[in-house]
């Protein structure tokens, strides 16, 4: 074990050189920090990854194929360094994934809800600009829409996550992303856009290839992409794999990994690539159970694809984390002797659809019945008929929960339901504060052992290039007043948005 990596029993148990660690001078702190050169660096993604998630993903691959998941395999190899990540943001503990992307993208803690800008429009240089001029390739890669809060945090500058529109055009004119994967079609079409601009027209002129869809992808020879896959966010993994129209049109994001390393790896200078599983978090926003899972061995069958270059090619840093937890998800204790727990998880083997396609099968007035029959064909479940009664109270807004701001809204209520057959319980459908995994592998991947701060990863990133940059900072208490104003829409916040 390298000296300087601290083991996650460590972490766990507060042993010698975990606690040693916080003793260490400025200096020691500063080069534990400091990352050998690495040529390319991949930062995989799990967005709103609750620790319970890739928990349950690996107990259902031990159990039904009698090995580890993919992040699980690799967080016992000698080669991979272990630790968690602080995700904190400017306003609050909990982040969100503006917030979270743009500690990434600009070593700082941003305002939920902005994009590398404090609350006074001070923009902050990202590391999708500071890395294009100096020559190096960068890509985005992602299962929501490509303007999502995630990907834009690493690249662009925006008062607010939610104008995506705005975010499109940033690609644009900064000209920092070669290749960006994922939906968001309506953002970049004059049909869709309220100015009518055609960006897609304009990416072309600029030398891009516009794909849209797999095979358009998988055919594709150009070394700058723009793949729009959706108009909005790409389908969940358990609703493509169910469906064999978007099985066979939707690319999968181990798809979308492989093709931007491919791109990417024309430059002679390395790249940086981002790879989002977007959807865990949607899911857990749903108390989705299948949504969530699904859409995580999806992304750890990217992660491999990252893995298997940086091995090969030898010069990678592949980083592999989460923004955020979601919902704090977990398998509880059931039955005598727990018994029960195990078949409980193993129910999400025959789930076929997220809530999402579940409740679009049944009239938005459902009635017990309706209900119990949809959830048996497409989750495999039968609920009793006081357990359907709950969902329909909740869908016409008397739900059994109605006191509790975290479990009275529709799909919180079914996944309160449904935990009586799954034992998989929520917390809430809201991002949570606890600390996130995180696996490096690759030259540097010894700066995150132990607990990273978010808003390091920016300068390991950069140290790992060879690069160094120090953005502005702000206060909470110096930003609070200034986002106050802002949200009022004071007359000289009308262009807020900074286009």
């Amino acid at each position: 074990m390298d000296k300087r990596e601290v083991t996650r029993r460590e972490i766990l148990l507060g042993g010698a050189t975990a606690w040693g660690a916080a003793a260490l001078s400025p200096l020691s702190l500063a080069q534990a920090r400091s990352p050998k050169r690495a040529r390319n660096v991949i930062f995989c993604v799990s967005d709103g990854m609750s620790a319970g998630v890739p928990t349950m993903v690996d107990h259902l691959s031990l159990t039904n194929r009698g090995r580890n998941s993919y992040w699980g395999w690799l967080m016992q190899q000698p080669f991979a360094t272990n630790g968690l990540q602080d995700t904190r943001s400017l306003n609050s503990l909990v982040t969100d994934s503006s917030a979270a992307s743009s500690a990434w993208g600009s070593g700082r803690h941003i305002w939920n809800g902005q994009v590398n800008m404090f609350p006074d429009g001070t923009k902050l240089a990202t590391l999708a600009q500071l890395l294009h001029d100096k020559g190096v390739r960068v890509g985005l890669a992602s299962t929501a829409t490509i303007t999502h809060a995630t990907p834009a945090g690493f690249a662009v500058n925006c008062m607010s996550r939610d104008d995506e529109a705005a975010i499109a055009e940033r690609y644009l004119a900064d000209e920092a992303v070669d290749v960006l994967l994922g939906g968001g079609a309506r953002f970049f079409d004059a049909s869709s856009r309220k100015d009518k601009r055609d960006l897609t027209g304009e990416f072309a002129r600029l030398g891009f290839e516009v794909c849209r869809s797999r095979g358009e992808l998988l055919s594709s020879t150009n070394q700058r992409l723009l793949g729009l896959f959706a108009s909005g966010h790409v389908p969940y993994t358990v609703d493509r794999q169910n469906s064999p129209q978007l099985n066979a049109t939707v690319p999968t994001l181990a798809e979308m990994t492989g093709i931007a390393i491919d791109r990417l790896s024309s430059g002679s200078d390395g790249f940086v690539l981002q790879v989002e599983g977007a959807r865990i978090d949607h899911g857990a926003h749903s108390n989705d159970l299948a949504a969530a899972l699904y859409d995580q061995m999806e992304f750890e069958e990217a992660v491999k694809i990252a893995v298997d270059f940086a091995q090969k090619d030898g010069q990678t840093l592949v980083v592999v984390t989460s923004d955020h937890g979601n919902g704090n998800p977990g398998l509880n204790g059931a039955g005598a002797e727990y018994i029960d727990s195990t078949a409980g998880l193993l129910l999400v083997n025959n789930m076929r659809a997220s809530y999402g396609e579940l409740f679009a099968k049944i009239p938005q007035r459902f009635t017990a019945t309706q209900l119990q029959d949809a959830v048996k064909e497409w989750l495999g479940i039968e609920l009793t008929a006081a357990e359907a009664d709950a969902v329909v109270a909740a869908g016409g807004g008397a739900s059994p929960f109605k006191e509790s701001i975290f479990y009275r809204s529709l799909n919180a209520t079914l996944a309160v339901i449904l935990g009586n057959h799954t034992k998989v319980t929520w917390t809430s459908t809201n991002h949570t504060s606890d600390h996130v995994l995180v696996t490096a592998i690759g030259p540097g991947r010894e700066a995150f052992a132990g607990l990273t701060q978010n808003t390091s990863m920016f300068d390991i990133i950069l140290a790992a290039k060879g690069l160094k940059h120090s953005n502005p900072t702000m206060t909470f208490e110096q930003a609070k007043p200034l986002y106050e104003k802002w949200k009022s829409g004071g007359d000289e916040w009308e262009t807020a948005h900074w286009l």
